[in-house]
């Protein structure tokens, strides 16, 4: 949906991050997120995401064509997919990690929006092992236009099955695919095995995801609860807001290299 570059600002002379949107897919996807009202920019709504675990936006705007541009922070790091792929974290250090990435979405939920796409390619670790959550190209406010049925856009794997469904959603939302998105990081497993969109969604809709305890190795069982409210498939068994959630991570043991 957008063109990236890694820019220097002649202004002060800093290496920043650029997003050029594609003005078509946008405005689809803007259309798609409400038909009641119009969608507030992504650099909007950004610039009221200040938070250490927050990508920093500098400045937004439009270009001398009509797109939207957003001038960010340049971060010299990988996703969390990057570092699940490659081992390259053990399990203290993930839990870690996925503390700071829930202390950055507890405050796009505090500043009032919906991410609507968290998934392990939106969290990235610096060289300083600090995480930080990006891309709010979808990002909706949590306000009753925007939270109507109808709105299905973000990472099919990471949907929460109201979504699917096209059924009223809300913060709720990102808490599960937050979950899927935990679940996979810890265990190298998605909590549902289909393997085509069509599949994934019935599966989505219609049946448990599975249940930690069956991973082997078998996570604690204080982990295994966790993921499973974090990825309830119904919205009022599922953990209830990010804000709490930090401080669980932090507290889950690792015995032995384990979690």
């Amino acid at each position: 949906m957008s063109r990236i570059y890694r820019a220097l600002d002649n202004e002060t002379g800093r290496t920043v991050c650029l997003k050029v949107q594609s003005r078509a897919k946008n405005e689809a996807a803007a259309s798609r997120a409400s038909a009641h009202a119009k969608r507030p920019l992504e650099g909007e709504m950004a610039m009221h995401l200040v938070h250490p675990h927050i990508v920093r936006t500098f400045e937004w705007g439009l270009s001398t064509q009509g797109e939207h541009f957003v001038v960010m922070e340049y971060i010299d790091g990988v996703s969390f997919q990057f570092v699940r792929e490659t081992r390259s974290a053990g399990p203290a250090e993930k839990l870690e990690m996925l503390a700071e990435a829930a202390e950055g979405l507890a405050a796009v939920h505090a500043a009032g929006y919906i991410h609507h796409d968290i998934n392990p390619r939106n969290f990235l670790v610096n060289r300083e092992q600090n995480v930080k959550l990006i891309d709010f190209g979808l990002t909706v406010p949590n306000t009753p236009d925007f939270c109507r049925p109808g709105n299905r856009t973000g990472t099919l794997q990471y949907m929460a099955p109201e979504l699917l469904r096209r059924e009223l959603i809300d913060e709720r939302i990102d808490i599960f695919a937050f979950g899927v998105m935990a679940f996979e990081f810890l265990t190298d497993r998605l909590p549902y095995d289909a393997t085509n969109s069509i599949r994934l969604m019935l599966q989505r809709i219609n049946t448990e995801p599975l249940d930690p305890a069956l991973v082997k190795p078998k996570p604690s069982e204080e982990l295994c609860t966790l993921l499973r409210q974090l990825t309830a498939r119904r919205k009022e068994e599922r953990w209830p807001a990010m804000g709490t959630l930090p401080d669980v991570l932090r507290k889950l043991p690792v015995k032995g290299g384990r979690l």
